[in-house]
């Protein structure tokens, strides 16, 4: 070790550039026991600057060696350090799994959760069969966590539990995220569970109306308009975006041509509300999906519209619509309208409608 005792000397330099280099020469000069050398610094080190360049350095080491030293330092009072270590371990491949699993008992209820993000960033088809080992975890935020995992890497495989799981929990938070990840990997079973537990509406908790719309975006029917519609007279201003993603969803996938009556009467209203303007941008361009002939007067009486967001979703619509009887009012916002936006947006709509 004699030739390379200078670097590993300058790893203590008082100068932290010097510092520095020494971690990049010892890892360029393959330095025996360079992975031992970084980790001891790192636990020591007092720059984030170059406790930030051995952990670039330590990503570009791999196996099960690197994994089994860099895990104890999970118990790092430094959340630096204890979050560069995260990120480190899931570079690594499925070689890291036998020591990552055994974390998952740990006694710390802060390890376990460590473990449990290194699975989620590893994103290997073989995370999902560890993560859902913790499902029953005495700590609620794990099993949260673990629920929350399971839906972004898509685990439909485990929907079952999760189905089983928002039945038996009494924590808003859990349900929150259950109702969450069914809405991303549900299957029929859990739209059944959701419909046996939710069968009160008015019963639903403020938070968890959020969490229950943003399912009923994705599975929800025709049978749940009537509740959207209620909620857009009792909160068709602070939910706004949450009640007209739910209605597109069930809408859209209905696969109708034609809104009823009420339906349209509502709709008309709600844009004719207070809510914001994006929010009517949203839903004049929505509306330009179906056929009814009252739709069209709508587009119309918005593309003149002072306000720019209101303008762009009728003219936007209007296009989309494709009714040729709207040109004489789009030729006309063109000669009045300065705006570049608007202006793009009349000209394709004028040669949809002109194709």
């Amino acid at each position: 070790m004699d030739e390379f005792r200078e670097l590993i000397d300058n790893l203590s330099s008082e100068d932290e550039r010097e510092r520095a280099f020494a971690v990049e020469d010892i890892v360029f000069d393959s330095v025996p026991g360079a992975i031992d050398l970084l980790i001891e610094r790192l636990s020591i080190e007092p720059s984030r600057f170059v406790q930030e360049v051995i952990v670039n350095n330590l990503k570009t080491f791999k196996g099960l060696e690197l994994v089994d030293k860099l895990l104890p330092l999970l118990n790092s009072d430094d959340a630096y350090i204890r979050n560069a270590i995260i990120d480190i371990v899931s570079c690594q491949d499925e070689n890291a799994f036998s020591s990552i699993k055994a974390l998952l008992s740990d006694p710390d209820k802060d390890v376990r959760k460590f473990a449990v993000d290194i699975l989620f960033q590893l994103r290997s088809p073989y995370s999902a069969e560890l993560i859902v080992t913790v499902l029953k975890d005495p700590d609620i935020n794990i099993v949260i966590t673990a629920v929350e995992y399971l839906g972004r890497l898509e685990a439909t495989d485990y929907i079952a539990m999760i189905n089983d799981i928002i039945l038996n929990t009494d924590n808003l938070l859990l349900r929150c995220t259950c109702l969450e990840v069914m809405a991303v990997i549900g299957n029929q079973q859990s739209i059944e569970t959701v419909r046996h537990l939710y069968a009160a509406h008015t019963s639903i908790n403020q938070l968890e109306l959020y969490s229950y719309l943003k399912f009923l975006a994705t599975k929800g029917s025709e049978a749940d308009l009537p509740l959207v519609f209620s909620l857009i007279k009792s909160k068709g201003k602070t939910m706004a975006k949450e009640i007209i993603n739910t209605l597109q969803g069930i809408l859209e996938r209905a696969s109708i041509e034609f809104l009823t009556p009420e339906i349209m009467s509502d709709l008309a209203a709600y844009i004719d509300s207070d809510i914001n303007s994006i929010n009517k941008y949203e839903l004049l361009l929505f509306l330009a999906d179906f056929q009814n002939e009252e739709i069209l007067p709508i587009l119309l009486k918005y593309a003149v519209s002072e306000e720019k967001l209101l303008c762009l979703g009728a003219v936007e619509g209007i296009g989309v619509l494709g009714k040729k009887e709207a040109l004489p009012v789009l030729r006309q916002v063109k000669d009045t309208v300065s705006d570049s936006d608007i202006l793009e947006a009349v000209d394709k709509s004028i040669e949809n409608l002109d194709g």
